[in-house]
């Protein structure tokens, strides 16, 4: 069974007793019960899910009427979870610790590279963007506070700094730094349950002023009806089009699904699918409360941030401060994974590298070779002594080289953690300071980033990996060709 599984996948080992790996469980590397919990792992990827996007919701309603708007919503949320399902069974037979990479390299090896590097890049796009928005979230909400119209007090040093977006970006940074280097998904669980308060404070809000409980056409408006357009259950087809990248992109947490996969404790399908129902059932609940409220609150007159509908008040000032803190949350769920993606590929690059710099006899590498279990020209020496001689110094040496070998690993694995992490940091924090806003660039890769992550990559990657052809197999092809 192993040697099969060598030759399909390469050098990763796959670990499943079988390959539907629904339902059951796996061997004993797989078994441990030390772990994230269940309820960590919907805290995490239900966070991952519920984000600053949903304000956007109720504005793509405006675009698709409400029952449309409904059905796109609710069809969103089943394409996410069965692409989640999808790739929970790829790491399953591909074997713990799963990353894009390794299904990749499994099922279309050829393009390991490019997919990591795209989801790399998407969730680097994703978190500068979080920097950006905390940044303009904080001067909005602050000119509310501080400003007064008189010029005396509104041009002092410590006011024109406070309201300026680039100490902010210096501030979000701040605010991000002490959630950057947790290694683990279950060590931000606490951060995440944090977030998801803010989350059901911002959806408190809107329910309240599209209720009557707080005036949503207050000072902005001349009167009620023309602060709110029609509600409509259906629009035209071309405007409906065009609003369905939100909904997909609004349901996009792929990225972390492998974290959970490596770290859920007494691994299984059916846990893993417990996961994925509860968090993607959680945002749609969520998210259709929002979108229906903030719609139903301005009809067709909504905007594409319905913040911007609100009069400015302080219940609207609080509710940019809570978008600030709970975006600081989140920025960690998007740097996570694109460091794991960078990690390997940077793996991949200093493996090509020592290979290509390693001096050779003949045909034969000096150096044994990533996955070479021969032992290579070292043990084809030691083959040529005589046993009796050698055994126990070679056995010693073994022993020693290997303790080295792994101390060292560490340590490289280590300092590559923290290079890779400050490195987009770096990088993140100096494109938020020179961009204010990065427009149809972060539109372009949200929209393709999002649907290669949540639609093409599960499908294909299902397709390749799995041998039999059976329903799952058939909703993959068919997760394949919406993307």
């Amino acid at each position: 069974h192993r040697s099969i599984n060598h030759r399909m996948y390469g050098s990763i080992s796959t670990h499943t007793k079988h390959p539907e790996v629904q339902g059951t469980e796996t061997d004993t590397n797989m078994e441990s019960k030390r772990g994230s919990s269940i309820a960590s792992g919907v805290i995490n990827l239900a966070n991952t899910i519920v984000g600053a996007g949903m304000l956007g919701l109720p504005g793509a309603f405006g675009g698709t009427g409400w029952l449309s708007g409904m059905i796109l919503i609710a069809l969103s949320a089943m394409f996410s979870a069965h692409g989640l399902v999808l790739l929970s069974k790829a790491a399953c037979l591909t074997g713990r610790p799963s990353s894009f990479y390794s299904v990749a390299l499994a099922s279309v090896p050829k393009y390991t590279i490019l997919i990591d590097l795209a989801v790399a890049l998407k969730c680097f796009g994703v978190a500068t963007g979080y920097l950006i928005t905390i940044s303009d979230s904080m001067v909005d909400a602050l000119d509310h506070v501080l400003l007064t119209g008189d010029p005396e007090n509104d041009e002092q040093f410590i006011i024109t700094l406070l309201i300026s977006r680039h100490f902010w970006v210096v501030g979000a940074l701040v605010l991000v730094l002490p959630f950057s280097f947790y290694r683990t998904l279950d060590e931000l669980k606490k951060a995440s349950a944090l977030a998801l308060i803010f989350v059901f404070m911002l959806a408190g809000m809107i329910v309240a002023y599209a209720n009557g409980i707080a005036d949503p056409c207050m000072g902005n408006y001349e009167n009620a009806e023309s602060c709110k357009g029609e509600v409509e259950p259906f629009t035209n087809a071309s405007s409906t089009i065009s609003r369905v990248p939100i909904f997909v992109f609004a349901f996009t947490c792929h990225q972390n699904i492998f974290p959970i996969v490596n770290e859920i404790s007494s691994l299984s399908q059916s846990r893993l699918n417990i996961v994925i129902s509860c968090s993607i059932g959680l945002a749609l609940v969520i998210f259709s409360v929002v979108a229906l409220e903030g719609y139903r609150t301005y009809g067709s007159l909504v905007r594409g941030d319905i913040l911007l509908n609100y009069p400015e008040n302080n219940q609207v000032t609080f509710l940019r401060i809570c978008i600030a803190f709970m975006l600081t949350l989140h920025y960690p769920l998007q740097l996570d994974p694109s460091r794991r993606c960078i990690t390997s590929l940077v793996k991949v690059i200093m493996n090509w590298w020592r290979v290509k710099k390693q001096p050779k006899v003949g045909n034969v590498a000096l150096m044994k070779l990533p996955g070479d279990h021969s032992g290579g020209l070292e043990m084809k020496l030691e083959e040529t002594l005589n046993p009796d001689e050698t055994l126990k110094e070679g056995n010693s040496y073994r022993e020693n080289s290997q303790n080295d070998e792994k101390q060292q690993k560490v340590d490289a694995d280590d300092k590559l953690f923290y290079i890779i992490t400050f490195s987009f940091l770096s990088l993140s924090f100096i494109l938020a300071m020179l961009v204010e806003d990065l427009g149809v660039i972060l539109a372009l890769v949200g929209a393709t980033g999002s649907t290669l992550v949540s639609y093409v990559l599960p499908g294909l990657i299902y397709i390749k990996i799995y041998p039999h052809m059976d329903l799952s197999k058939l909703l993959a092809y068919l997760q394949l060709v919406v993307g």
